[in-house]
């Protein structure tokens, strides 16, 4: 942990303690710093997965399962 000196507003970090029930401040700015990295790293994830789908053949899939099943087209 390291100690930092960084000026947040007040009232901003007031209604932070009060709404997320902390009793510092240090505890409300730690609790936003993991959401917020939370928030980033599930915004990465669908980032990475949308490159991913780019490439799929959706279509493709849905008629090999349907064949698989014995389906034929409709």
């Amino acid at each position: 942990m390291s100690l930092t000196h960084i000026d947040i507003d007040d009232e901003a970090l007031e209604t932070a303690k009060r709404l997320g029930g902390h009793r510092t401040k240090t505890a409300a700015v730690a609790k936003a710093l993991e959401e917020y990295n939370k928030r980033l790293l599930r915004a990465a994830a669908y980032d990475r997965y949308f490159e991913l789908a780019q490439g799929w053949d959706l279509e493709g899939a849905e008629a090999a399962h349907k064949a698989e099943k014995g389906e034929g087209p409709r």
